[in-house]
């Protein structure tokens, strides 16, 4: 069996639609960048959530583990709509930008959207020395860590469906250098667009073609996305198609 089954055996992918779900989004957002970082956020503090105004109008993805029903990952697509005027980039990195073309006031509007606040729980990023708690159910094993490697790449191909679900095209995102380099590996090649700024750490403004992005994807990954692909795609027509108009790849990607 290999890695990325066993990690279709251990995790789901799910469509944060309900506030409920949405709650555990903001939550292990709260976590990872306010308690592990300790990055000043916005959203409750005091309720230990962390969201802002740009949720409206985002689709929302986490990874679960299934045993636990633990949420251990998440990431959001951005869309612009009547009730976002522009994307959080494009104030984030306003003077940034390096790129005559690939910007956001040259891209067609009605098909641009920004992948943002990709979060991993510590403990499934990196192994703690020490003995484990008796409670915890996973990962705890050498091997567990091993198929929780993939959940970086995971939300970012979560991602690439979700573009696709919500018909846009031109993906923009405001991340850290290294991991454009390691999405590369998988395919995922993010052209940089903008100039290194500090925002919460070292980052620039980078530019991905959903299209280009499924068509460069590593043959390994293929059945992998696929999954992902079915997945999502079910839980879309079920309960955001009223919400947000499904694009012609999402009957495609139903029957596939």
């Amino acid at each position: 069996m290999s890695l990325y089954e066993q990690f279709h055996q251990q995790f789901e992918f799910v469509l944060a639609t309900t506030e409920a779900d949405k709650q555990s989004v903001y939550r292990l957002r709260y976590q990872v960048y306010t308690l592990e970082f300790g990055h000043a956020m916005p959203g409750e503090p005091v309720r230990q959530l962390e969201y802002d105004e740009f949720d409206r109008s985002s689709l929302h993805c986490f990874i679960r583990h299934r045993k636990s029903q633990e949420a251990v990952a998440c990431i959001r697509v951005v869309y612009p709509g009547r009730d976002l005027g522009e994307l959080p980039i494009e104030s984030n990195s306003r003077d940034e930008f390096c790129h005559q073309e690939l910007t956001p006031d040259v891209l067609p509007r009605e098909l641009i959207c920004e992948v943002s606040r990709a979060a991993i729980l510590g403990r499934y990023r990196k192994r703690h020395a020490g003995p484990e708690s008796e409670e915890l159910i996973y990962p705890i094993t050498d091997h567990d860590y091993k198929v929780s490697s993939l959940l970086g790449v995971s939300v970012y191909l979560a991602s690439t469906v979700m573009i696709a679900l919500i018909q846009r095209r031109h993906a923009l995102a405001l991340m850290e250098p290294r991991l454009a380099r390691l999405l590369g590996r998988f395919g995922l090649t993010f052209l940089r667009v903008g100039n290194i700024q500090q925002f919460n750490g070292v980052r620039a403004a980078y530019y991905i073609d959903q299209h280009r992005a499924e068509e460069a994807l590593k043959p390994e990954l293929k059945s992998f996305y696929r999954d992902i692909i079915r997945s999502l795609s079910s839980q879309f027509e079920e309960s955001v198609k009223e919400a947000v108009p499904p694009c012609a790849l999402a009957t495609e990607y139903a029957d596939s």
